[in-house]
């Protein structure tokens, strides 16, 4: 822990009894506190102190005392905190090392009232409830290598900063670059497959270096085919470099020319043209990804690089063209283009039965097929479930696979703990932004905000425009009751994919927990016709038992009933769980949420934390539910 006392050689000048008062009252509860939390102060200096302590909990429990205590009164005592964990070193009278200079850094970026923490503080409270925390952002310090991220603590008591209140502004990483889209340069259309495959391939390429910070494929496809400078993509995407390219078929052959682009400085620092044939396509990828690497490494600063960042699968050329085509199609998300899309994995998997990517997909677009209600979810599930579990045997490394199973555990098998190994198995593989969205989704059900919300910020880093970023936030600040700041979230998700209908659901019950019950109404009736009927007939009738109209309310709830025999049975119960409390009737929603805890339907998970059911949160009977959920 390293602090000072902020404009203490001022008021030394001003009035130097004042001054020395004041260091004697913090001095006094610095000894107190560190003797309360088994910390060690080893050293004073001026109006300043360097600390230490066997646990980060104790450090930061600490720190939360001091600035609590010195903040009581008249006699204000002003002082930034800083703490990180890492290395110490003694030599006679100095102390010195990573964790003194990380934490030195940190506290100068303070502000007086503020406690301020490193990410790897941070990690180890993210089970400490009573401690939450705010991200914001990664800076860029002196003579520490990498940008850092820094948290402040949120704890009553203690002046909270936002990233603008802070003297340092967090900065663009420096190693950070974002692919865009390769233009399909071939006379056919056609091929656009193979340009936006191999984009994608050089994407997961980078991201394998962890000190790379590289925008993942949504959002760097946000750009494609649009007229905008680099300058202003790389503002947008918050990074150092940006790597376009173009890609021309003829018959066997392919023409690849690629460029790196600084965009503080808006020039070309590196281009080469690849003419090579397609049955080298792997070794190719690999060849451009690690010359991409190697100059990324020359212009932004020194970073591990791996041998090979492409491994070539054991599978034909035809049969990866095949496969790029089913990823070009199933990412339409469309039910005709998911469909084409699996009868390309099928065949693919019939000549090449141990192409571990091929049976992914294939269970990947089963879950595609369900989660967006084309398919009864239960069964899209079951087909696609032996699909990953040969994906899983053939090569468990692969982080989707990881990722996959911690849904898996955390929807269907209700394991909250075996979700958290998977994930982190996902990040030590390869830390994709799915595996932040994921992490925040589990967090947030089991109620813990701040954690949520700092993955949701890392997400956003990595893919600025991506709808289901902007949705998660917005989910998360609903769940804390926070309306406007929701609706503003929902706001850009929709904006982002216009067609996605995941927030509106929660942007309606946001306004009608506004207490705005005809807004949310007339919101609901003014969805487009496209919008799906579930969602339109739900928040309708929600909207009407909010104003307590009770005719159009049973007249919904008929049908929403009619939705338990459907595909949508967990949405349909949750609405009907919703609208039965929103009128009042407890027991009998409180029958319906039994009814769907004892089938484990998967949106039960978010009922504990779900704003709609405040009244019935006193209730015994809710209580037993919401254990059986976590037990």
């Amino acid at each position: 822990m390293f602090t000072d006392i902020v404009g203490y050689t001022a008021m030394m000048q001003r009035d130097e009894a004042m001054a020395v008062r004041m260091r004697e009252r913090h001095r006094e509860i610095f000894n107190q506190q560190h003797a309360l939390h088994q910390g060690e102060i080893i050293q004073y200096f001026g109006d300043g102190t360097l600390s230490i302590f066997t646990s980060a909990v104790q450090a930061v429990t600490c720190a939360i005392a001091i600035q609590q205590l010195l903040r009581q009164g008249d006699s204000v005592v002003p002082i930034r905190i800083g703490l990180h964990m890492g290395d110490i070193v003694h030599s006679h009278t100095e102390v010195y090392g990573d964790g003194v200079n990380v934490a030195a850094r940190i506290e100068s970026l303070g502000i007086a009232g503020a406690v301020l923490v490193s990410e790897r503080i941070n990690d180890e409270l993210k089970n400490q409830q009573q401690i939450p925390t705010r991200f914001l952002g990664r800076f860029e310090l002196k003579n520490i290598a990498q940008p850092l991220a820094v948290f402040a603590v949120a704890t009553d008591g203690l002046n909270v900063p936002t990233a603008k209140d802070l003297p340092q502004k967090p900065g663009t990483p420096t190693k950070s670059i974002a692919v865009l889209p390769f233009v399909n340069m071939s006379s056919s259309t056609e091929n656009e497959y193979f340009s936006d495959g191999m984009t994608e391939e050089i994407i997961n390429a980078l991201a394998k270096i962890k000190e790379l910070r590289v925008t993942s494929r949504t959002s760097s496809f946000f750009f494609k085919d649009k007229s905008i400078p680099i300058s202003r993509i790389g503002k947008a995407l918050h990074v150092s470099a940006i790597l376009e390219g173009s890609i021309r078929l003829a018959g066997n052959r392919m023409r690849i020319t690629v460029q790196l682009i600084d965009v503080a400085e808006d020039f070309h620092f590196w281009s080469e043209t690849f003419d090579r044939s397609l049955e080298d396509v792997f070794a190719v990828q690999d060849e451009i990804s690690l010359l991409i690497a190697d100059k990324l490494r020359e212009h932004l600063g020194h970073f591990q690089i791996e041998d090979k960042l492409v491994v070539a699968p054991d599978i034909d050329v035809k049969s990866y063209q095949d496969y790029l085509k089913s990823r070009y199609h199933m990412l339409k998300m469309s039910k005709s283009d998911i469909e084409l899309g699996l009868a390309l994995l099928q065949n693919v998997i019939l000549e090449n039965p141990d192409f571990a990517l091929a049976h992914l997909g294939i269970h990947h677009g089963y879950a595609m097929l369900g989660t967006l209600g084309l398919m009864p979810a239960d069964a899209a599930f079951l087909k696609g479930k032996p699909f990953l579990d040969c994906a899983i045997e053939l090569d468990p490394n692969l982080p989707e696979c990881q990722l996959q199973l911690a849904w898996i555990s955390f929807l269907q098998d209700w394991d909250v703990e075996g979700a958290y190994r998977h994930l982190q198995k996902a990040f030590e593989i390869r830390p994709v932004v799915d595996f932040y969205q994921s992490m925040a989704s589990v967090l947030v059900a089991e109620g813990k905000f701040e954690a949520a919300l700092h993955h949701i910020e890392i997400a956003k880093e990595l893919d600025p425009f991506s709808e289901i970023n902007y949705h998660l936030h917005g989910f998360v600040l609903y769940a804390q009751e926070k309306y406007a700041e929701a609706i503003e979230q929902f706001e850009k998700s929709v904006s982002l994919k216009p067609d996605s209908q995941v927030s509106l659901m929660y942007w309606g019950q946001a306004i009608l927990l506004q207490g705005r019950a005809e807004a949310g109404l007339v919101f609901f009736q003014n969805l487009s016709a496209q919008t799906d009927y579930l969602l339109k007939l739900g928040g309708t009738t929600l909207a009407h038992a909010a104003m307590g109209n009770k005719d159009e309310v049973r007249a919904g709830m008929v049908k929403l009933d009619a939705g338990l025999q459907t595909e949508s049975m967990d949405r349909a119960l949750n609405l009907l769980i919703f609208c039965q409390t929103v009128m009042g009737n407890h027991e009998e929603a409180l029958r319906l949420m039994e009814q769907g805890v004892t089938n484990r339907l998967p949106m039960m998970l978010y009922l504990p934390i779900e704003p709609m059911l405040k009244s019935l949160h006193a209730h015994p009977r809710y209580q037993t539910l919401v254990r059986r959920i976590w037990e």
